[in-house]
């Protein structure tokens, strides 16, 4: 917000000794009354007033309007004519007019027609764009034109100024658009013109020594100014919509710019050197911006606030520090404080936090002016002490006054140190019930539950079976899946079918019997011959409800086969199980029974599609056998639960990690806390977290990797919220969440030490705490961190506490 403002289109010069400023109606400007006057007026800036408003303290009338105004203290060198100086100013019709303000600001009436002290109508042929007091000898004035002209004049006697010999470069002489007296040199000033040559003159040599252009193009160039602290460097700036950077030159080396200060997106019309900071430049460009330069670094420090149309002058105040003026095309005249303007947020919405010209800058003054320095005695120690000096009382008679020094403790983050203490009091027994309990109540009062499901997962890694809590956690019974010793000894077959999800049937399961054929054949070579007691044993085949084959010895097998299925199984009949009839099928594994020849007959079965009849065949055949027909079972099912039951009988959890939807991770996690063994619990955690990492599911990751221990992947997603909580008042306590999280999963995964990429935010936290007097706390924080990993900062952050520590209970 502007501190004083008036309308008027006009250029304008501070008083360099009183709280006035002059104004000068502009060439070319539009009058907000579309007046064709020209005046000269004197303002009064009474900054103790709240009002806006700069009151008019005199007026006088001019033949032409203004293109330059410059106001000098001439009369500090003993003019007591002049105690206010002389306000000289360069016309649109190439004439120069003096004024003695003091005359101007008279009650007398007859002051003010006496007040212009002289003037040349001849001064120059055309414009007068150039017009500066030298800051070294203030009644030397240099003034530059159309006509390519460059006088200097001398005030010493304002009411008879002298010129001498107008001075004019080589070759033809481009008009000169704005001149600047050198700050350190005091007979040299530079010139500038819109031909682009800029050209530097000696006048004890009465002749330019130096000239120089951009070698990259014939840009216009607008105004130049000499830097106040290196007297061979000056900023030389265009209007040029094409080339609006500010281009910094060294004499020492003319053929090209040694730095650009890019910024503007327009030509820049003016620029002003700040008086109480070297480093502090204003440029006002069409771009609608003015912005405000550190020229040591080449930032942007702020913008000072854009009204509707350009502005065409900016002028810093030479007697108080940081107030500037903006004159523009709209008719107005604004006085800002750069402070305050640093508050203010940008007039453009696509530069507030953002960036200009590629260049980030937010609304707060990058840096402190000079005449904002400390005056008092006052310092900030280490450790978050605040220390002061005061005087005290002096002793009747003593030469010297004393200063009492205080030392106090000045707290920033009353919240972060209560949290602080209260964790570490919590943590402080290292007990796992201990711990257990504060992971808890942190759950209990979690405000998201994201949060409150972190802490919940936090508390079951201190318990001893924190697996099977895990599972009871996300709503699966425990069951024991160990079998003791002797019964895996007594029942394998029953084990493998029911790991295949096979139930066994409440009935008994009849014993196949053997073919009738085999029978006969077994008696009659080595049974005795005994009659009618041998077709007695033989049982009477049943009588079939429909025709069968005229073969009794096939009926009876087909019979006895069918038996066989049926006892096998109690699973319902399907295309996979039921008889297909196929004697010649049958008589082939009859065979390969016959002679012990399990492969063959299991190889059958599967050739002939009954799957079941091979894996019950494969239970007798051996345990390779098994394992060979179990394996080809899984992949001819399709039953999606059978995927589980490959991969643990197969010991492929990864596979199942990488292959199950994301969106089941909650299963998937309770399988491997069912079946992973021990080294392998921490990789498939891993890998289940990173597939949820990359599919965006941030909070399930996190999860995951708290099971896996690893600090480090954990962490860094939980850096990541307390990243867009930067410079916000959230962003303490998120990282105090992140840090209590952080040591509670150190704590349960017994890790004492944190990875380097960890390391920076452990030391931020570190400092952070010594800044609020927590040396104790911030020490033991600095020594998780590796000494032999830290880099040269974190190093000196290291020693800073450990002596500031030391130092306390010394």
């Amino acid at each position: 917000m502007a501190l004083k403002s008036i309308q008027r289109s006009a250029t304008v010069a501070f008083a360099p000794m009183a709280q006035v400023m002059a104004v000068g109606t502009m060439a070319g400007a539009i009058d907000p009354s579309f007046s064709s006057s020209a005046n000269l007026e004197l303002l009064k800036l009474d900054f103790a007033s709240t009002d806006l408003d700069m009151p008019v303290l005199s007026s006088a009338g001019v033949p032409e309007r203004f293109n330059r105004l410059s106001w000098s203290n001439v009369g500090a060198g003993g003019l007591e004519e002049f105690p206010l100086g002389v306000i000289a100013g360069g016309l649109a019709d190439g004439s120069l007019h003096f004024w003695n303000p003091h005359k101007l600001l008279s009650e007398d009436p007859a002051d003010h027609e006496i007040a212009a002290v002289y003037k040349n109508p001849e001064a120059h042929n055309g414009n007068v764009w150039g017009l500066e007091f030298s800051p070294l000898t203030p009644n030397i004035l240099a003034s530059g034109g159309e006509d390519g002209a460059l006088l200097v004049w001398d005030l010493s006697t304002p009411s008879a100024a002298s010129t001498f010999p107008p001075l004019r470069g080589a070759g033809e002489s481009p008009g000169i658009s704005y001149v600047s007296w050198n700050r350190k040199v005091q007979h040299i000033v530079a010139s500038t013109s819109y031909s682009g040559t800029s050209v530097v003159w000696d006048l004890r040599r009465a002749r330019p020594v130096i000239s120089f252009t951009d070698p990259t193009s014939r840009r216009r160039c607008s105004t130049l100014q000499w830097n106040p602290d290196v007297a061979t460097q000056l900023i030389v700036a265009s209007d040029d919509d094409r080339s609006p950077s500010l281009q910094v030159w060294d004499l020492r080396n003319s053929a090209s710019p040694i730095k650009e200060l890019v910024g503007h997106t327009k030509g820049v019309l003016a620029m002003a050197w700040c008086p109480c900071d070297s480093s502090f430049l204003l440029t006002c460009s069409k771009d609608n911006q003015t912005l405000c330069w550190d020229t040591a670094s080449g930032e942007i420090l702020c913008e000072v606030p854009a009204g509707n149309n350009w502005n065409f002058d900016v002028q810093w105040s030479p007697g108080t520090p940081g107030v500037l003026s903006t004159s523009s095309y709209d008719g107005k005249i604004n006085i800002y404080n750069i402070e305050a303007c640093s508050r203010t947020p940008p007039s453009h919405d696509s530069y507030f936090g953002g960036a200009v010209g590629g260049r980030e800058y937010s609304t707060a003054l990058r840096k402190a002016p000079k005449w904002a320095g400390r005056r008092n005695p006052v310092t900030f120690g280490f450790g978050g002490t605040l220390i002061s000096m005061a005087p005290k009382k002096p002793s009747q008679g003593a030469t010297a006054v004393p200063s009492d020094i205080r030392i106090q403790n000045l707290l920033t983050e009353e919240g972060l140190v209560k949290r602080s203490t209260d964790f570490e009091e919590a943590i402080a027994g290292g007990e796992r019930s201990a711990l257990r309990n504060f992971c808890e109540s942190k759950a209990s009062a979690a405000v998201s539950e994201e949060d409150a499901e972190t802490w919940s997962f936090l508390k079951i890694m201190f318990d001893e079976e924190a697996r099977k809590q895990l599972l009871a956690h996300f709503g699966f019974s425990t069951v024991d899946l160990e079998k003791p010793e002797e019964q895996q000894e007594e029942e394998p077959l029953s084990e493998d079918l029911a790991s295949l999800g096979l139930k066994e049937s409440s009935a008994p399961v009849e014993e196949p019997k053997p073919a009738p054929v085999i029978s006969v054949a077994d008696d009659i070579l080595e049974g005795p011959d005994d009659g009618e007691d041998f077709f007695d044993r033989l049982e009477t085949p049943q009588t079939p409800t429909e025709p069968s084959a005229p073969s009794v010895e096939t009926d009876d097998v087909e019979e006895s086969a069918k038996e066989d299925d049926e006892a096998v199984t109690t699973e319902p009949v399907t295309e996979e199980t039921k008889d297909d009839g196929d004697n010649e099928t049958d008589e082939a594994i009859q065979r390969a029974l016959v002679a012990g020849d399990f492969k063959g007959a299991v190889d059958i079965c599967l050739g002939a599609g009954r799957v079941a009849d091979a894996l019950v065949m494969a239970a007798v055949g051996g345990t390779s056998l098994w394992e060979e027909t179990q394996q080809e079972y899984f992949r001819r099912t399709k039953r999606p639960y059978l995927k589980v039951v490959s991969a643990v009988v197969n010991n492929d959890l990864q596979g199942l990690v990488e292959s199950r939807p994301l969106k089941a991770w909650k299963e998937t996690l309770a399988l491997i806390c069912t079946y992973a063994r021990s080294e392998d619990w921490t990789n498939l955690c891993d890998a289940l977290g990173a597939r949820l990492d990359a599919g965006h599911n941030i909070q399930a990751a996190t999860l995951c990797y708290i099971c896996a221990g690893n600090i480090e992947r954990t962490v860094d997603i939980w850096s990541r919220t307390l990243k867009s909580k930067k410079g916000g008042p959230e962003f303490v306590d998120v990282l105090q969440d992140i840090m209590e999280k952080s040591v509670i999963l150190g704590l349960a995964t017994g890790t004492k030490q944190v990875s380097t990429s960890l390391a920076r935010l452990v030391c931020y936290y570190a400092e952070l705490l010594a800044n609020q007097g927590l040396l104790s706390t911030a020490l033991e924080y600095i020594k998780l961190v590796p000494s032999d990993d830290s880099s040269p900062e974190l190093s000196a952050l290291r020693e800073r506490i450990s002596h500031s520590h030391q130092g306390m209970f010394s």
